[in-house]
């Protein structure tokens, strides 16, 4: 009876072993929601709002853009990205990505407006952060989606914000 009794021990030890593996691999993952700070590699995204919109245009009025695709509006995803390393990041709106839980990507839509709300081709210096929009061209209505987050452009380092 000594060996049936081991065999259990030895099996929910190994369960917990597994349940511990799986829980820091959804942290390293990075599945957080709005507001809260996701952390890839020596970079924090952090989305502080969304806003389904029918036009963007500059605070000066002169430029104005409405989507392509007839019955499209803009998702409008205000994000704050910091620079936790040593050396100046690049980031621009094309590092993020919607997904849509039916497994749908959305890239980023290319919004040069005078004014500088939106992330274009910017430089973050250690230390310091950036807040800006990254603007989707998507259905209206768009539910159960999700922020994929990279840094750098070959996007070698990735996480997921969740955006419901």
């Amino acid at each position: 009876m000594a060996d049936k009794e081991k065999a259990p021990a030895t099996y929910s030890t190994s369960n917990k072993d597994s349940e511990e593996k799986s829980e820091s691999s959804a942290e390293e993952n990075g599945h957080v929601g709005i507001g809260e700070e996701l952390i890839v590699g020596k970079v924090a995204f952090k989305v502080n709002s969304i806003e389904e919109v029918n036009e963007i245009s500059a605070s000066d009025g002169f430029m104005k853009y409405e989507p392509d695709a007839a019955g499209a509006v803009f998702l409008t995803v205000n994000v704050t990205v910091r620079n936790d390393g040593t050396e100046m990041i690049n980031t621009d709106s094309s590092f993020f990505k919607l997904i849509s839980s039916n497994g749908a990507e959305y890239s980023s839509s290319t919004v040069i407006v005078a004014d500088d709300k939106y992330f274009t081709y910017e430089g973050i210096n250690p230390g310091l952060a950036l807040t800006g929009n990254v603007v989707f061209e998507v259905p209206p209505g768009l539910v159960g989606l999700n922020l994929q987050v990279q840094t750098g452009f070959w996007g070698t380092e990735t996480g997921i914000i969740n955006l419901n």
